[in-house]
């Protein structure tokens, strides 16, 4: 007499595949590349020289870090005007590929004289 085996539930075999398929992609993703860093140096630099130029800005304030060509700015700074014109700078140094902020904002003013051009309201925020 054939043995009759009970047939496994599409729910427990849905669930087996999909177990299966992740642990076999997990092989197949590429390392990532490694970080560049070999102009982290001279964007800090660059990027200090610039906020040091900034009469509205206190560069004494503000800590510029740089991994892999991204900059990172901690520290504070007075007002949404010089917020603006600190990130600016940052973003204008020549190899800088992301700007991220770390800034608080204290009170201040607005709108300030920023020597750096001013950018797109519409890069900032998304745009239309």
């Amino acid at each position: 007499m054939p043995s009759r085996s009970r047939p496994i539930p599409p729910r427990l075999l849905a669930l087996l595949f999909t177990l299966l398929a992740t642990i076999g992609a997990c092989g197949l993703r590429p390392p990532p590349p490694p970080i560049d860093r070999s102009q982290d140096e001279r964007i800090r630099a660059e990027v200090m020289a610039r906020l040091a130029a900034e009469p509205e800005l206190d560069e004494a304030s503000i800590r510029v870090e740089v991994v892999g060509r991204t900059v990172m700015l901690h520290g504070s700074v007075k007002g949404m005007g010089a917020w603006q014109c600190a990130l600016t700078n940052a973003g204008l140094v020549s190899g800088v590929v992301t700007v991220v902020d770390y800034l608080q904002i204290e009170r201040g003013k607005r709108d300030v004289r920023c020597l750096a051009p001013r950018p797109d309201s519409s890069f900032i925020v998304g745009g239309p």
